[in-house]
Formats: C-alpha cells, structure tokens, sequence
C-alpha cells in the first residue's frame, strides 16, 4: 500500500471517529430533550434534575457506552443560577465505562466539592452554553472526571430553544492512540494530530508531544478537513529510518522531524 493510501485510510479512521463521538452526543442531546420537555426553562438557564428525570436518563446514557467501544463516560451536565431562596447547584449525571462494566460518577453529592470543579470553566460546556452549537475540545486534562487526556463532544440541551444543560462523551487520548496510531505508523512519515487550536492530540513524532502547540505552515501537510475539529498533518523527515516499534502509552519515532 502507498503512501497515498496509508494517509487516505488514516484520514477516514480520524474522520469516522469525529463524526462517531459528534453523533453520539448529538444523539443523547436530543433524547435528554425528549425527557426533560415538561420543565419550564427561563432564561436564568439550567435545571435541577428530578429522580424521575435521573432514572429516564440512565437508559440513554447507557445505550450511548455500550454501543461505542471508544466512549469512556457519558452525560448531562447543567448548572442552575441562586436565587433569591436556594444557592446555585451544579447538576452532573455522569456514567462511565470501563471494559464491561459501567458505573455511575459520584460526583454531585458534595456541591462545596462541585464548586471547586466548576465545569463552567471547561469549553465543552461554555462553548454550547453561550452560543447554542455543538463543540469538541480537547486535548485537556479532564481532573472533574478521570484525571486523564481528554477528548469531549457536547452537544447543547435546549428546552423551548432556552439552554437547559450540556450531553457530553468522552473520549480518552490513550484510546485514541490505541485506535488510529498503528495507522498513522504506517504513513512511515511523521504525522501527527491536532485539534483546531494546533494543539497536539498524539503524534509519531517524539518532539511533539501531546498538548504542545504546532504551528501552521509549510513545513506539514494538512491531509483532513480543516472545518473538523480534529485534524491530521504530514510531515516531511531529512532521512529514510528503520520502521518504527510501536508501544502503547509510548510516542513513536519515524525519524527526523521538521519543526515550526
């Protein structure tokens, strides 16, 4: 197989996996609408789920893990403002899996706790929050949930087109590199992946390490979509080098790099 089609089959497993994580949460946006349809939302935002609510959204939630392999966690976020007789409380109904099992986050019961975690600061809820569109984010170091490289699509929660919270799916970075590095390795050139900052999500190149910044210029190739949120760059190398070994956890050398 060419290089052409090492890099054509790369793109399209990267693009697959956007657009994956993209429906997943789009998909549980739209249910968790459908549950929550009787609450009256004003413009204040946000909502305080009731157990009836809880138990509805635990059936989707859970759909949404067993039917995507790559999924760590899954769920509703939302944040209701004070008023004038209650404090403001941060509402995440959040599930994870791990293998073949799924577990619920205990991650409400503290709101002192909450407060400190405050997912408002994340773009993965802000982003749809302010401007009522989806949105990806990562890499980020998600320390509310697994303390682990992240990647997040949300999708916004709207009940009579008032924001009501954020559905969300994780993704982890080590999951990423285990589904698409064997495939970036075979380009037998450098290639790397970055979000739509420039920052890297995984790269076979060493110098390039998750979470650093790649500058944009003629020195790589942009071989994806740039509209995505994630995409793939090419990189030229001085000399020819010996195949790479590939280890999971660990990044990956195809021989000399051109940095920015």
């Amino acid at each position: 197989m060419n290089t052409f089609m090492q890099i054509s089959r790369a793109v399209h497993m990267l693009d697959r996996l956007i657009s994956d994580a993209q429906s997943a949460a789009e998909n549980l946006a739209r249910v968790t609408e459908e549950i929550l349809s009787d609450q009256i939302i004003g413009q204040a935002c946000g909502l305080r789920l009731s157990c009836q609510h809880r138990q509805a959204l635990i059936v989707p939630i859970h759909a949404t893990l067993q039917r995507n392999p790559w999924c760590n966690g899954a769920g509703f976020a939302s944040y209701a403002p004070p008023t004038s007789v209650e404090e403001g409380y941060w509402t995440l109904e959040w599930w994870f899996q791990e293998g073949q099992n799924i577990r619920k986050a205990q991650l409400e019961q503290n709101q002192e706790l909450r407060q400190r975690l405050d997912f408002r600061a994340f773009d993965w809820f802000g982003q749809p929050a302010r401007r009522h569109k989806p949105f990806m984010e990562g890499p980020y170091v998600d320390y509310i949930c697994n303390g682990a490289y992240t990647i997040t699509a949300a999708h916004p929660v709207l009940i009579d087109k008032n924001f009501a919270g954020v559905a969300a799916v994780d993704l982890l970075v080590s999951k990423l590199d285990h589904l698409i590095l064997p495939a970036l390795v075979a380009i037998e050139q450098p290639a790397l992946i970055v979000n739509g900052e420039g920052r890297v999500v995984t790269s076979t190149c060493p110098q390039l390490r998750p979470g650093s910044l790649w500058k944009d210029n003629a020195n790589g190739q942009i071989v994806s979509d740039n509209s995505r949120a994630l995409r793939m760059v090419v990189l030229p190398h001085t000399r020819s080098s010996q195949q790479p070994h590939i280890a999971t956890g660990q990044f990956l050398s195809t021989g000399d790099c051109h940095l920015p």
